[in-house]
């Protein structure tokens, strides 16, 4: 049999540090991440896709929201949709599985909110169960999985679990703590263990597999990685030869976006064009892109207005969005640069002020504002003469 392994689509999550325009495409590309399952599962052959805990954010969300993804479902017929419940939108009373169940749910969607073996289908004669450990809050010590161990089924059934949480002795990469036993799939015959809740697809071992979130949604690199792609962006292809044979695990993309995090140091204004030059080197398709920028150095007047030009308004009109930190990013304006605000009288008086100010360590709040202050002092003086 074959199957599609995913978790985390976190449906209705709110990106507050972007703007409403870019945070309402990172949003649809979540409601997208449906669709592009399902055209997975067709173009691999695919009967069912596993859907590991997260589909949805939080508890309180609007009709649509809610039902939307489950309509994205019911265009795939010929595709099984299993959802169990996480720990963002763990199972509670009156909650969102609740209102998922009162609505005219599609043939080809199953919701798994409670544990025990549920067969899910045949595979040439042999039956197929599913165990899922759903929650019930949003966090738990219980490790939720340990009932598959005596959870019976025929003899020669192939057992597949589903669990959201963290792998013991592995870290924790969720919000939750749901530590899980890593050797559960050989404790309870397990053909393939689907895990959600860490947004980086990972192998824990030839049974046990993280998907990853199908559509990244935050700035935190694989740890090692010396690159600046983010985790998420990702599903499974999962071939299940036997009962006890090793599952064959392909990765594969699926993201619309692709989220990079650059870390920069810039210690003189002609590093600027390679900034540039990297940055859109980073994809073919830069509107794919979500870009933390992070800077840190010196740079002059002139330099930081063009870094403001070039990188903040040029690079970012060309990704989909941007989060630039560049708190750390000083200023050390040059003679030219002072001579070019005024070379004498009060505002060359006001603009070395200013300058002094900006350069004070002791007080960063008001060497801040002076360094604002001044930066707006060369622009608005430039702009005077361009005029003049």
């Amino acid at each position: 049999m074959r199957l599609i392994h995913s978790s985390d689509l976190q449906i209705g999550k709110v990106f507050m540090y972007f703007e409403p325009e870019v945070a309402a495409l990172l949003q649809d590309a979540r409601q997208a991440a449906v669709r592009k399952l399902g055209e997975l599962a067709i173009k691999h052959g695919a009967s069912a896709v596993l859907l590991a805990g997260d589909i949805y954010d939080k508890q309180q969300l609007s009709p649509q929201t809610l039902a939307k993804p489950i309509e994205g479902m019911r265009q795939f017929p010929r595709i099984t949709w299993h959802l169990m419940p996480g720990n963002h939108d763990h199972v509670r009373e009156n909650g969102l599985w609740d209102r998922l169940l009162r609505t005219n749910l599609p043939e080809n969607v199953k919701l798994h909110t409670s544990p025990g073996a549920v067969k899910i289908m045949d595979d040439d004669g042999t039956p197929v169960f599913l165990l899922p450990a759903p929650l019930f809050h949003i966090s738990t010590v219980d490790d939720l999985t340990g009932y598959m161990d005596k959870e019976a089924t025929p003899e020669g059934a192939i057992r597949i679990g589903m669990a959201h949480g963290s792998i013991q002795g592995f870290g924790s990469d969720g919000e939750a703590s749901n530590y899980i036993n890593p050797a559960r799939a050989e404790t309870a015959g397990l053909a393939y263990l689907a895990m959600g809740d860490w947004h980086r697809q990972i192998k824990i071992n030839d049974r046990v597999w993280y998907s990853g979130t199908p559509e990244p949604d935050q700035f935190k690199r694989p740890p090692g990685s010396s690159g600046t792609l983010c985790n998420g962006g990702t599903a499974l292809v999962v071939d299940i030869a036997g009962v006890r044979a090793s599952p064959a695990v392909t990765p594969v993309e699926v993201g619309r976006y692709r989220w990079r995090q650059v870390v920069k140091t810039l210690t003189e204004d002609s590093q600027i064009d390679l900034l540039e030059s990297e940055l859109r080197a980073l994809e073919p398709d830069l509107s794919r892109v979500v870009l933390d920028l992070q800077v840190s150095g010196t740079l002059s007047l002139a330099g930081r207005k063009s870094f403001e030009e070039r990188i903040i308004h040029g690079v970012g009109a060309a990704v989909c969005g941007t989060r630039v930190q560049d708190e750390e990013l000083v200023l050390e304006p040059t003679e030219t640069d002072m001579d070019d605000i005024d070379r004498s009288g009060f505002v060359r008086v006001a603009a070395d002020r200013l300058k002094t100010i900006a350069a004070n360590p002791s007080d960063p709040e008001q060497a801040r504002i002076a360094s604002l202050a001044l930066r707006r002092l060369y622009i608005e003086h430039l702009k005077q003469a361009a005029g003049s």
